[in-house]
């Protein structure tokens, strides 16, 4: 048929590593506070630290670096670069593949993946684990494995040393969400692995069981397993939010599956997708002229598809042929959800040529590099000291305009764009500050930290936590309770300082009263 003329992906063509830039970086970068409640016992002492304009990063200058791994729902980055594979932020599951669980503050080389005669390529971070492969398709696997989402057969241990799966080969594209992770091979075939609540796997099922004193469970499938949904498709690009999964097939046409709360699978409802389900805006065919149109008048509608697309943790993205960006689902929850996919009004008649998404915030590359997102932020916008520290429209980041920025990332609450440095982008990035801050093991032992600036935190990270409100019931409290468990004993008395309630007694005292005080707010 006629719509299988154009092929927007060669699957058999080895990923472009040939352009290439320097990365540079805003937003959040205290890794062991970022989206939680103040200090839990995680706390590394790092306190809150927010850079609200791009920096570059000392290790990173002068490495030119042609791609950036990381997620919507991740608290780390991989820099892949010529000189080898650069990994930082939040380390508590092993997520940076280093063979150890210290948190990174500076892009730190992961010798074990660099250098190899096989070089890393691509890759995705979930919210604790990480996926990179190689040129020829290795997978490669590390961080926290709760759910089988490595795909090494395993659940339940964490690996923190970064290693090959002999599973899965020809890998040339991946996606990692909360706990679950999707690949796809230079054949086109796509596989799922790791947690299937609300059908994130797309297999048809979220493998429900009644498990031990009658509580319901989760089938996870710990290798990697075939969609065999997309049996005849070619799947060429995926992408994952929190909890769904985007993929585009070699034609550009669409297809999202799992969690479907604001209109996120674009569907036109809140529905759950168990099994992958073809996103119908994408499909259409190209028009036929009636038999008796004058061929001069007729303007055939053309099919549309998308050349590159992006899951933010509730939303997709996507971009056509000509640089049009479309979206659908939602990044403020007090907003509008768009339940189909349109054209995104505020950029119409830009080029874009790359997107990415993280919690509520959104980075895109055109002929300027351009963000937005609701409060609160955590700087990841860019706009500096004197700009506005939120905005619900698109806005040009001042410091890098004109600036060609080849490629974006966004992690949870941090951005990423990689600039090229030909024709005057050197200039623009040179006059950017330098980031370099102690990694945890030159820090000073800190004093106990002021009461305002734990509460202010409490009170933004508070929102964070509302993020899927809706849909994580009986999970998101049984996490509440292991947390509070967790935290410390002046922890315990901020937060309970905060609900107005007593702050005498023990450690259990503290934690029983907190643990009844949620329990009642629960129910109201």
């Amino acid at each position: 048929s006629m719509s299988d003329a154009k092929k927007w992906f060669d699957l058999t063509a080895d990923v472009d590593t040939s352009k290439s830039g320097e990365l540079i970086f805003a937003g959040g970068s205290a890794w062991s506070l970022s989206g939680r409640s103040g200090e839990t016992a995680q706390f590394d002492g790092q306190e809150e630290r927010n850079l609200v304009s791009f920096h570059r990063l000392k290790p990173l200058i002068g490495v030119p670096v042609f791609a950036v791994v990381t997620g919507c729902v991740a608290n780390h980055t991989f820099a892949l670069t010529e000189k080898g594979i650069f990994a930082w932020g939040r380390n508590e599951n092993g997520e940076l593949g280093l063979g150890d669980q210290v948190n990174r503050y500076n892009p730190t080389l992961v010798t074990k993946i660099s250098n190899l005669s096989d070089p890393i390529v691509g890759g995705a971070c979930g919210d604790k684990h990480t996926l990179l492969y190689s040129k020829l398709g290795i997978l490669y696997t590390c961080g926290d494995n709760e759910f089988g989402q490595l795909g090494n057969g395993h659940s339940g241990n964490t690996t923190i040393n970064i290693s090959p799966l002999s599973i899965i080969s020809g890998v040339r594209t991946a996606g990692a969400g909360r706990g679950f992770s999707c690949v796809a091979d230079k054949a086109g075939s796509c596989y799922t692995f790791g947690y299937p609540k609300d059908g994130i796997l797309g297999h048809g099922t979220e493998g429900k069981f009644l498990g031990t004193g009658n509580k319901w469970e989760y089938a996870c499938e710990t290798r990697p397993r075939k969609l065999e949904a997309l049996t005849g498709v070619k799947i060429a690009q995926v992408s994952c939010g929190a909890r769904h999964t985007i993929a585009a097939d070699e034609h550009g046409r669409v297809y999202t599956w799992g969690f479907g709360g604001y209109g996120r699978l674009g569907h036109g409802d809140n529905k759950n997708q168990f099994l992958v389900k073809a996103l119908e805006f994408f499909h259409n065919e190209p028009e036929k002229p009636p038999p008796n149109a004058n061929p001069l008048f007729f303007r055939p509608k053309k099919p549309r598809r998308l050349k590159h697309v992006a899951a933010g943790s509730r939303c997709c993205y996507g971009i056509d042929e000509y640089g049009r960006l479309y979206f659908w689902g939602i990044t403020k929850s007090s907003g509008e959800a768009t339940m189909y996919p349109k054209p995104y009004n505020g950029l119409q008649g830009w080029n874009v040529r790359s997107v990415a998404s993280g919690f509520s915030s959104t980075i895109v590359a055109s002929d300027s590099l351009i963000t937005w997102g609701p409060s609160p932020t955590s700087g990841e916008l860019g706009y500096g000291e004197k700009g506005p520290k939120s905005s619900t429209i698109e806005k040009i980041v001042e410091d890098l305009e004109d600036a060609y920025v080849l490629k974006v990332g966004m992690g949870y609450r941090h951005s990423l764009a990689i600039v090229e440095l030909a024709d005057g982008g050197d200039k623009l990035v040179e006059k950017l500050p330098v980031f370099e801050p102690l990694e945890l093991k030159d820090m000073p032992k800190r004093e106990a930290s002021s009461k305002k600036s734990s509460k202010k935190r409490k009170r933004e990270e508070d929102d964070d936590e509302e993020e899927e409100d809706e849909d994580e019931d009986e999970d998101e409290e049984e996490k509440e309770e292991e947390d509070i468990t967790k935290l410390t004993v002046k922890a315990l008395k901020q937060r309970l300082k905060d609900h107005g309630l007593k702050i005498s007694g023990n450690k259990p005292k503290l934690v029983a009263r907190l643990k009844s005080h949620m329990k009642k707010k629960a129910k109201k």
